[in-house]
């Protein structure tokens, strides 16, 4: 996956609009203060698929923003927090990925969750901004936010997100599946090899540590790291003359040690 997603950053990635978040934050923010101006109009924003079918076309997207019942104004200052969470989590994810990255990743989810809300019926989009946050976890698992008086890592949200959405999955009814196996899907396709690297970095930390030991002994000295480009996903084990280079750059790196081919690391 992420080897076609550098070939359609390499060949589209200019063309694709940025500022997606902007929308979001701006339709959720709207469709929220609308409720609890007039909490009659939040059924005719759900998704009802006989409605969209009969031309009530609107609920297609409000689904994804609107919130699912009565707004009051303890509601609204929570929302507001949320979305001023959630612009900094997509601003963040484009910076990092790129603008077609991200649009990608939002749109697939809420293409995937209309479709299995016409395949089984009614569905939320709430999982599709928790899929969001499952993405930013892994992209900027040290982030901090400020839950009252404590600092908390995102990579610990993310890691309880993660768990309700399992649990939800286990426990909920037949709509409630679907749309959280949409957002899994989408968040596994997007982000499963950084997981997978992450999971074998944490390994090579361990072995490491083990081998360091008995180097330390008089045992085998420790391999070589495998090098992986973070923009065309080629490493040396595809090409051992493959040159690397490292960059922490505040434009595109944000700070973070990132590798790079040759290639790429003079145009990222």
């Amino acid at each position: 996956m992420q080897k076609l997603l550098a070939r359609l950053e390499r060949r589209f990635g200019r063309s694709a609009p940025t500022g997606l978040i902007r929308w979001i934050v701006g339709l959720s923010g709207a469709l929220h203060l609308i409720v609890f101006a007039r909490p009659d109009l939040a059924p005719w924003l759900w998704l009802e698929p006989e409605a969209v079918l009969h031309g009530e076309v609107w609920r297609a997207v409000t689904f994804l923003f609107a919130p699912v019942g009565p707004v009051s104004m303890t509601g609204l200052f929570w929302t507001a927090l949320y979305l001023w969470f959630l612009n900094t989590m997509g601003t963040s994810l484009e910076a990092q990925w790129g603008a077609l990255r991200f649009d990608l990743y939002f749109l697939l989810g809420a293409v995937g969750t209309l479709a299995a809300g016409f395949l089984v019926g009614p569905v939320t989009g709430q999982w599709v901004a928790t899929a969001l946050l499952l993405a930013f976890a892994v992209e900027f698992p040290d982030f901090e936010v400020l839950i009252i008086v404590l600092p908390v890592k995102v990579k610990w949200l993310g890691l309880l997100s993660g768990g309700w959405m399992v649990w939800q999955f286990i426990g909920g009814g037949l709509q409630t599946r679907a749309a959280i196996g949409v957002a899994l899907l989408d968040f596994l396709l997007f982000c499963g090899s950084d997981l997978l690297f992450m999971a074998r970095g944490a390994a090579r930390v361990r072995t490491a540590a083990t081998r360091r030991d008995a180097a330390a002994e008089g045992f085998a000295p420790m391999p070589r790291r495998t090098r992986v480009c973070a923009r065309c996903g080629r490493s040396d084990k595809d090409d051992r003359t493959l040159e690397f280079r490292v960059c922490d750059c505040a434009e595109k790196c944000h700070g973070k040690l990132t590798e790079y081919c040759i290639e790429h690391a003079r145009n990222h």
